[in-house]
């Protein structure tokens, strides 16, 4: 690269190229030789500089510059929302770099509505601390002809017990606003009139547009307004001093608990909630109190109910004369009872039977636990029937029933990473070694509970799963807006905090000590359901569900019944998923050793009929499945190479005894005949109902899988042929494969990556993809082509006779085009 570099500035653009081109094929130099590359491309091709971009994304993640670099590339070919849901991703990851947020604004500029666009700059000005991106955002803000006239930001300074900030008046800049001050029932008017050095490098004049205001007592909310009465960024302010953890005194485990409730917003959701808690309270034996903290909600319906519940005495209510958020919130309902443990439980769950009980009984199991997490629709590790999955909230009598189940069953506690604040049962010694949570360096909630949980591991704490118990929880009422910022600039500080915690965690999630759990619970809700009478099973099932077993190697859509079967290097097991209300069912079942279980399960399921979609390495065991359980069955898939090749099941066997065979074979048919200015297309066989391309295709996808060695050769010699005879076409390849290497070294053929964010079709569109191309004309299972071409949206090309002559040479005389090589 430093050739490369050397030639570039000198101008001696040949040699540069040459350089850049040998760096590609040297893996060291490779990514950094991508970026140039695609930099190069990016005027006048930028469909080929986002394939450059996105690999070179690919080999260096942690390099902000070139994520905002794919960003570019997309919106150079006016893909703006593509470009806004790739960038959001990248700046989760790195939410402080500066290029990556002004592309970022760019395209959001480019791809949303004027009041979205409006609520995302009014979320993120607080945390705007470069005078280049305040200058981006208030152009874009003064751009709107319904946008405030006037904007501010102010924030609390515990330090210098002092409140800073800025305001201007985006319709006379050169005047200072004027605002108006009110705490302790004073009301001061004043001006914006002190310089600040973020308006100055913004280029907003440097004499004014600053505020600072003395607070020397504390008080629990100063308004800031201007004198129309907007409100600025951060009013009212909290200026009180930094929380101090109150001295410890021990106790917890031979104390009554307290369960805390945090409440801003959610009328039904929050009455719900602790009205769930009020009738479990009779079936616990744990002694507790429920403490409302009220914090400063918008909704006086919700203010006026838990008014009326405290003076029932149903519960302990707080109210926050301020907005204080999750985390300031929470230390202070933390210090009210300083001998006692702890539940966090949000707004917004559910809890049913002796919750507490249970949640405390794994909480004393070990003196080193810290903190207890149940199972739960919601909730990050713990969620079920899929860790780390958002299910919906079932419904009430579907909650108590899976609580009970879990009950019942009684699984284990399971060590997790860390818990998930949603229902967070902390103990009191815990809380006295570790400390409260973080309000000085984190934002104002989302991921505290990480924090928390990471700072006791390294203390010697533990976290455990207790899946045996289920809360519900909902998710998304008591935050709005602000979410997404809070959450990355959250996680940007605790993975600096935390270098090795990312990586312990993706360890646990491919370990998954949860799924044995999860599986029992599975397994006991079946057992329930064949329980039931008939009538009620019926009433189980989703609404509009077909009964129809399908069952294939992984790779079809999602069927309500579906039976997909997979192989590893020392076991083969399949995944067995039904549409059970209100959360579905999945079990995975190891054969043939658990053949026997997954019948009985099949029998206690409303399946009318067996669809085999793949038949290639199909256990045997799965191939009985219709005798067994006398059902008919169908094949929706042939290869009639399969019995020589592959041996694992009688295919005559299948041919003579199914009821119906369907073979799905595209018709091939001419598209276009005649001269293009530069191509002649000859075949096209595609699934898709579309027009004739009325062009010659520029860049094709390999339509198939080069892990057969002979598909892969031919391609190899393909590829080679296109890039001899310089034919004015170029091959993608989105599955990584062993000929991948040697297909790229050819110069015609570039690998579409994985890109968080975009689906296969969008990274497919972003690479100018416009058309498949199958060289193996092949009907059966094994020929993924056409389903390619349905999903990218593209016309397919296939040959329709072999490419191999007799002699084992290709005639590449048999391609579905012909192309004039470039001049």
């Amino acid at each position: 690269m430093d050739i490369f570099h050397r030639h570039r500035q000198a101008n001696e653009h040949d040699a540069a190229a040459t350089a850049l081109e040998r760096a590609l094929q040297i893996p060291e130099y490779r990514a950094e030789a991508l970026v140039w590359k695609g930099i190069a491309a990016l005027p006048q091709t930028p469909e080929l500089a986002f394939l450059f971009f996105a690999n070179a994304a690919k080999a260096l993640p942690e390099r902000a510059d070139v994520h905002a670099l794919v960003g570019r590339s997309l919106l150079a070919q006016g893909r703006c929302e593509m470009a806004t849901r790739y960038l959001t991703n990248a700046w989760k990851l790195q939410p402080n770099d500066l290029a990556l947020r002004l592309t970022l604004w760019e395209a959001r500029g480019r791809s949303e509505t004027p009041a979205e666009l409006r609520r995302m700059i009014l979320a993120h000005l607080p945390d705007i601390h470069t005078g280049k991106e305040l200058e981006v955002v208030l152009r874009l803000l003064a751009a709107q002809s319904d946008a405030p006239g006037t904007i501010g930001v102010v924030r609390y300074l515990p330090e210098q017990k002092e409140i800073q900030g800025w305001a201007v008046d985006l319709q006379n800049l050169q005047a200072p606003a004027a605002l108006v001050i009110e705490a302790n029932g004073a009301r001061i008017n004043a001006t914006a009139n002190t310089a600040h050095p973020l308006l100055s490098a913004a280029g907003l004049p440097a004499t004014h547009g600053g505020l600072r205001v003395s607070v020397p007592n504390p008080t629990p909310a100063v308004h800031l307004h201007f004198a129309n009465g907007t409100p600025l960024l951060g009013s009212p302010v909290y200026a009180m001093p930094v929380f101090v953890p109150p001295a410890s005194v021990g106790g917890g485990e031979n104390n009554p608990v307290d369960v805390l409730i945090p409440v801003y917003n959610g009328l039904e959701e929050t009455l719900e909630c602790i009205n769930s808690a009020l009738d479990a309270r009779k079936l616990n034996r744990t002694p507790h109190r429920l403490v409302v903290i009220e914090d400063k909600t918008p909704v006086p319906a919700l203010a006026k109910a838990l008014k009326v519940l405290a003076a029932k005495g149903k519960i302990t209510l707080i109210n926050n004369a301020v907005n204080l958020g999750f985390i300031r919130t929470m230390n202070r309902a933390m210090a009210l009872s300083p001998n006692k443990d702890v539940v966090w439980l949000n707004a917004d769950t559910r809890v049913h039977g002796a919750w507490l009980d249970r949640l405390r009984e794994v909480a004393y199991s070990d003196e080193r636990i810290a903190s207890v997490t149940p199972f739960t629709n919601n909730g990050e590790l713990m969620s079920f029937p899929r860790s780390q999955i958002c299910h919906e909230m079932p419904s009430a009598k579907a909650q108590a029933e899976l609580d009970e189940l879990a009950r019942q069953v009684a699984s284990p506690p399971v060590e997790i990473e860390t818990g998930c604040g949603f229902c967070l049962y902390i103990k009191r010694a815990a809380l006295d070694k570790v400390g409260y949570l973080d309000e000085v360096h984190l934002a104002r909630g989302y991921g505290e509970e990480t924090d928390w949980c990471l700072r006791a591991r390294s203390h010697g704490w533990r976290h455990m799963g207790a899946p045996n118990v289920f809360v519900a929880h909902q998710g998304g009422i008591s935050f709005g807006a602000e979410k997404v910022l809070r959450v990355a600039m959250n996680n940007a500080t605790l993975r600096k905090r935390y270098p090795d915690a990312s990586a312990r965690y993706k360890a646990f999630c491919l370990r998954d000590p949860i799924k044995p759990a999860r599986q029992t619970l599975q397994q006991a809700r079946l057992e329930h359901l064949a329980r039931k009478p008939a009538s009620q099973r019926n009433a189980c099932w989703q609404t509009g569900t077909d009964h129809t077993l399908r069952i294939h190697d992984g790779s079809m859509p999602e069927a309500d019944f579906s039976l997909s079967f997979h192989q590893s290097s020392h076991s083969t097991w399949v995944l067995l998923t039904a549409p059970l209300s209100p959360l579905p069912l999945s079990l995975e079942f190891d054969v043939p050793n658990d053949l026997a279980r997954l019948v009985e399960c099949l029998r206690n399921l409303p399946i009318q009929a067996i669809v085999y979609e793949h038949l290639a390495r199909c256990p045997v065991g799965l191939c009985d499945l219709p005798a067994m359980l006398d059902i008919p069955y169908s094949i929706q898939c042939r290869d009639d190479r399969l019995l020589d090749q592959q041996g694992d099941y009688d295919w005559q066997r299948f041919a003579r005894e199914a009821a119906s065979v369907v073979v799905p074979r595209p018709a091939l048919k001419p598209i276009y005949s005649g001269a293009l200015p530069d191509a002649k297309i000859m075949v096209k066989a595609t699934p898709v109902e579309d027009e004739a391309p009325t062009h010659a295709p520029q860049s094709l996808m390999i339509g198939d899988s080069l892990r057969d060695q002979g598909t892969s050769l031919e391609w190899l010699d393909a590829a080679r042929h296109i890039s001899q005879t310089r034919l004015p076409i170029s091959l993608l390849v989105h599955i990584d494969s062993p000929s991948l290497d040697q297909l790229q070294a050819t110069g015609s053929v570039r690998f579409l990556p994985e890109v968080e964010g975009l689906s296969l079709a969008e990274r497919a569109q972003a690479a100018g993809c416009d058309g498949v191309l199958s060289l193996t004309m092949n009907s059966g299972s094994g020929w993924m082509a056409p389903g390619l071409a349905k999903q990218l949206g593209v016309p397919l090309f296939a040959s329709p006779t072999p490419l191999r002559s007799d002699d084992g040479s290709i005639d590449l005389n048999n391609l579905p085009f012909t192309l004039s090589p470039t001049q």
